[in-house]
């Protein structure tokens, strides 16, 4: 198998299907609704959850089974029923429109697949095994977010800040750089931290 393209994608107000309205979709619901996609459900029954979301217009839902048209406009699909039949069918339906699908727990009939992540703020950390060994991924996730605390949240917004304002300032871009470089550094994130420690205090 090729090598995967990592890649992080923007979903704000673009078309998503999820078949199934069960748990496993519901794993994946969370995720999709914050990067603001347009989640549209087909199932003919849904979990309590699903049902609350569709109440209060976070996602479509259509009561029913899927049908080929579902993927109209789509940029992603995620198989969720937990029937490998109906998931194969929906993976050969998005594979001849070009549509990139992932069956849950099915990494024969996925395009991509979910990382596990670690988020701090708009820090984002993606780890993934290819579908080998989720258990692999998932303790890895642990072990960095032990290294990458919450601290991280704020530090990074104020990177943002001291960039933005860089740019703004007639400086040579290779020196601009070096700074920037710089203040990326771990001692500075821990000199960050205590200046915030002391504020408080």
């Amino acid at each position: 198998m090729a090598n995967l393209f990592p890649i992080f994608m923007k979903l704000e107000r673009r078309r998503v299907l999820v078949v199934g309205a069960g748990a496993i979709a519901e794993q994946k619901l969370g995720g999709l609704l914050q990067a603001g996609a347009e989640v549209h459900v087909v199932a003919p029954v849904a979990s309590e959850r699903v049902q609350s979301l569709a109440a209060s217009g976070e996602v479509q839902w259509a009561q029913r089974k899927y049908t080929a048209s579902d993927l109209d406009g789509a940029v992603l699909v995620v198989a969720a029923t937990g029937a490998p039949q109906v998931n194969d069918l929906i993976y050969r339906d998005a594979s001849a429109l070009g549509i990139l699908c992932n069956a849950v727990d099915e990494p024969e009939r996925c395009h991509f697949y979910y990382p596990a992540v670690v988020q701090r703020g708009d820090l984002q950390i993606a780890i993934s095994t290819a579908g080998h060994s989720p258990a692999l991924a998932q303790r890895i996730r642990k072990e960095l977010e032990q290294r990458f605390d919450a601290g991280y949240a704020d530090w990074l917004d104020w990177l943002g800040t001291v960039r933005r304002f860089l740019f703004t300032k007639p400086i040579d871009p290779q020196r601009r750089r070096s700074v920037l470089h710089r203040i990326a550094r771990a001692d500075v994130y821990e000199n960050y931290q205590r200046s915030k420690r002391a504020g408080a205090a």
